[in-house]
């Protein structure tokens, strides 16, 4: 299937062995993504005997995950990044800062034969680590800059929120995007 566009990037903070409680039951929105990509990182062992391949591993050991945004809002950065914001709105970034570990997903519609799909892609371990972008000078014309964020993927490290240890992606395909979405909700959302 082709994928054909980018839909409702949504987010929730880790809070113990479980997703942090949402207010009035809405999920976040990561807002104005731009383009996403993400790169796993596997072993790549080879044990040989008998002059041949006898084992190997291929395993997920992490993965990095960047996103451009369109808007480096100041609350919601320094949110994902763990820097200290002031009720006034200054943000202060420190060596000690520690950025919390969160779950993010998204739906990727796709289109095959003709016939629309949702794709929901969800990664219920993250932690961002850097936020970059790139600034010009106006010319004689607008050229709009984004901000990218970028992430490590990892493994749960033990059951967390319904999900069981060494789980690090889950996917799935739907016919609507409200299936799509309710279901992003859903992994976004914490265990009772």
């Amino acid at each position: 299937m082709a994928r054909i566009g980018f839909r409702k990037a949504k987010y929730n903070l880790h809070d113990g062995d479980k997703l942090k409680a949402l207010d009035a039951e809405i999920v976040p929105n990561f807002e104005k993504v731009v383009d996403e990509k993400f790169a796993p990182n596997r072993a790549n062992a080879e044990l040989y005997a008998n002059d041949s391949l006898a084992e190997s591993d291929t395993s997920f050991i992490d993965g990095t995950l960047d996103i451009t945004i369109a808007d480096d809002e100041d609350k919601f950065v320094s949110t994902v990044l763990g820097n200290n914001i002031t009720e006034d709105g200054e943000v202060t970034q420190n060596v000690d800062d520690i950025a919390p570990e969160m779950a993010y997903g998204h739906i990727i519609p796709k289109v095959y034969n003709g016939v629309h799909k949702y794709k929901v892609e969800f990664f219920p371990r993250i932690k961002f680590t850097t936020i970059t972008s790139d600034n010009k000078t106006k010319g004689s014309s607008v050229e709009f800059s984004t901000s990218s964020l970028s992430a490590k993927v990892m493994r749960l490290e033990k059951d967390f929120n319904g999900l069981k240890a060494g789980d690090w992606e889950k996917h799935q395909t739907f016919d609507d995007l409200q299936s799509a979405e309710e279901y992003l909700d859903e992994l976004l959302t914490p265990v009772v």
